[in-house]
C-alpha cells in the first residue's frame, strides 16, 4: 500500500505538472495571436484597448493585462480602471521583463503593490521587424483562481493535499491559505524535487507528520507540483479492506465448517470401522508408512482445498452480480441506472459535459420485417460504434429500446456536434437487414448551459431528437433552448 500511494501520488502530480504546462503554453499562443494581430496597427490606441480587454476578459486566465511600447510607456491596460495608461514602468523587475525582445514567462516576484505576480509577455513585431512593444499579461498568484481552476479539488478523502512551490521553492500554492508565501525549500520533498524533476519519498512536513509524498515540476514555469497523503491514512486502508472482505466471508466460512465437520464425522466413522477390519490384513511395511502419516493433515487440506473452491465460486458469483446490475445484457453499455449515478458524479463535481440522445431510424421497420433478433444485432453493432466513439471519463448508455445516449465531459457544444457527425459516418458503414446503410437521429444539449438537473438536459436533448426526427432523420440537431 505505500509503495502504491507513492507511485499514485507521483503519477497524479507529473499529470497536474503536464496540465499547468498546457496552461500556459495555451496562454502563450493567446498571446503571440494577439501580439501579431497588433502588430500592423500599433497605434491605434482603441485596436490596443480592444485588444488588452479582450485578453483580461476571455478564460479569466489573467489577472491585469499591459501593452507597453519600446521606450517602457504604457499604452493601455486592462481593466481600464487600473490607470497605468501613460504611465512609464518604473520597477527593476518590470523594465527587466517588458526589456525582453523575446516571448518570456517571468519568475514569480513581488510587483509594486505588493502583491506575488508572474507575467507573460510577448513581442510586438511590425512588417519590417522593427520591435515596436510589449504585451503582457499578469496572474496574481494569491488572488487568481489559476490554481483552483487547473488543479482543481484533490479526487482523495484520505487526507491528501496539493500544494506547488516556483523555482526556489516559496510555496505559491497550498489549501491552508495561511502557509501561501512561506519557504519550504528546505523541505526533504522540495530538495528532492528541484534535484530529480519527478518522484516519490516518505517524507516529515511541517508539523512533523509522516506523509506519502509524490512530485513533478513543471517545465514551462519550473513550478514543483506536491501531492501528500499521510502515511497512518494511507495505511489504514489495508485494514479497512480486511475488515471488509472479513464481513463478507464470515457468514460464509460458519457455513462452511459447520458442513464440512458434519461430513468429516460422517467420513470418519467408516474409515475407523473399515481400518479395524483390514489391519491384520496390511503389511507390517505398507502400516508404518500408514503411521507415519499425521491423521489431521489430509482433513486440513480437504478443507482448505473445498474452502479455496467455495470462496472462488462465491466472488465469481459477485462480479457476476455485479457486472449485471450495472451492464444492459445486450449491448454491453452502461444500463440506464447506472448512467444516472454516474452523471450525477459530473454534476456534483460542477465538471461540464455535453448529452447527446440518439435512436436508430426505422427501427420498428426492421423489427417489424426482419424479426427481434435481426434487431438487437442492428443494436449491438451501433453500440459497438459508440464504444469506439468514447474519450476518457466519456460515457455510453443504452437508455430504452432504441434509445442510446452519449456524455461527452469537458466537451464544447460545437465540439460534440463535430464528433456526433464524425459518429454518424462512421454507422452508416454498417448496413441494416434491409440492404441500406444504418443511420440515427440525435439531439444535443450541454450541462449546465441547458439546465441543472440531468432530467432537464435529457428532456432538452430529446426534444432536439424529436427535431431531429420531424426534419427528415439521419441528421443531428442542438436544443434551441
Amino acid at each position: 500500500m505505500q509503495e502504491q500511494t507513492l507511485e499514485n501520488n507521483r503519477v497524479y502530480a507529473l499529470k497536474l505538472a503536464e496540465t499547468v504546462d498546457k496552461f500556459i503554453i495555451n496562454s502563450s499562443n493567446t498571446m503571440h495571436y494577439s501580439a501579431a494581430e497588433l502588430a500592423y496597427d500599433f497605434e491605434n490606441r482603441n485596436k490596443l484597448q480592444e485588444v488588452a480587454n479582450r485578453l483580461y476578459l476571455q478564460g479569466d486566465t489573467f489577472s491585469s493585462v499591459l501593452i507597453v511600447d519600446a521606450e517602457g510607456n504604457i499604452m493601455v491596460n486592462a481593466p481600464e480602471s487600473l490607470g497605468e495608461a501613460g504611465k512609464k514602468v518604473l520597477s527593476i523587475k518590470g523594465l527587466e521583463n517588458y526589456n525582453k525582445h523575446e516571448p518570456f514567462i517571468s519568475d514569480p516576484y513581488v510587483s509594486p503593490t505588493g502583491r506575488k505576480v508572474i507575467v507573460i509577455s510577448m513581442p510586438i513585431y511590425d512588417g519590417i521587424g522593427e520591435f515596436k512593444g510589449v504585451l503582457s499579461g499578469t496572474i496574481y498568484l494569491y488572488d487568481s483562481n489559476i490554481f483552483e481552476s487547473i488543479l482543481g479539488e484533490h479526487p482523495y478523502e484520505n487526507g491528501s493535499y496539493v500544494y506547488v512551490v516556483d523555482s526556489q521553492g516559496k510555496i505559491i500554492y497550498h489549501p491552508n491559505k495561511a502557509r501561501l508565501g512561506m519557504d519550504a525549500s528546505t523541505s526533504e520533498v522540495v530538495v528532492q524535487l528541484l534535484k530529480e524533476k519527478h518522484g516519490g519519498l516518505i517524507a516529515v512536513n511541517a508539523f512533523d507528520q509522516p506523509m506519502l509524498a509524490g512530485y513533478s515540476q513543471s517545465e514551462a514555469t519550473r513550478w514543483g507540483i506536491i501531492v501528500q497523503t499521510p502515511y497512518d491514512e494511507a495505511l489504514s486502508m489495508v485494514g479497512q479492506q480486511v475488515v471488509s472482505v472479513f464481513k463478507i466471508g464470515l457468514p460464509f466460512i460458519i457455513f462452511s465448517t459447520i458442513v464440512v465437520f458434519l461430513l468429516a464425522s460422517h467420513i470418519v466413522r467408516p474409515l475407523e470401522k473399515i481400518a479395524e477390519i483390514s489391519e491384520n490384513s496390511v503389511k507390517d511395511q505398507e502400516m508404518k508408512k500408514l503411521k507415519g502419516i499425521r491423521a489431521w493433515y489430509y482433513e486440513v487440506y480437504k478443507i482448505q482445498e473445498a474452502l479455496i473452491h467455495s470462496f472462488s465460486v462465491l466472488h465469481g458469483k459477485v462480479n457476476t452480480l455485479k457486472e449485471e446490475t450495472s451492464i444492459d445484457s445486450l449491448t454491453k453499455l452502461l444500463n440506464r441506472h447506472t448512467f444516472e449515478k454516474r452523471v450525477k458524479v459530473f454534476s456534483d463535481q460542477q465538471k461540464n459535459y455535453t448529452l447527446v440522445m440518439l435512436d436508430v431510424d426505422w427501427f420498428k421497420a426492421i423489427n417489424d420485417t426482419y424479426g427481434h433478433i435481426a434487431g438487437d444485432e442492428v443494436l449491438q453493432a451501433l453500440a459497438s460504434k459508440l464504444k469506439e466513439s468514447l474519450q476518457e471519463d466519456d460515457l455510453a448508455c443504452r437508455y430504452g429500446g432504441e434509445e442510446f445516449i452519449l456524455v461527452f465531459t469537458e466537451t464544447t457544444i460545437e465540439e460534440a456536434y463535430e464528433r456526433v457527425e464524425s459518429l454518424r459516418a462512421s454507422v452508416q458503414q454498417i448496413i441494416s437487414p434491409e440492404g441500406k446503410p444504418l443511420t440515427f437521429s440525435a439531439g444535443i444539449a450541454n450541462y449546465p448551459l441547458h439546465g441543472d438537473e440531468l432530467k432537464d438536459i435529457i428532456a432538452k436533448a430529446d426534444e432536439a431528437l424529436y427535431q431531429a426526427k420531424e426534419n427528415g432523420r439521419n441528421r443531428v440537431e442542438i436544443t434551441n433552448a
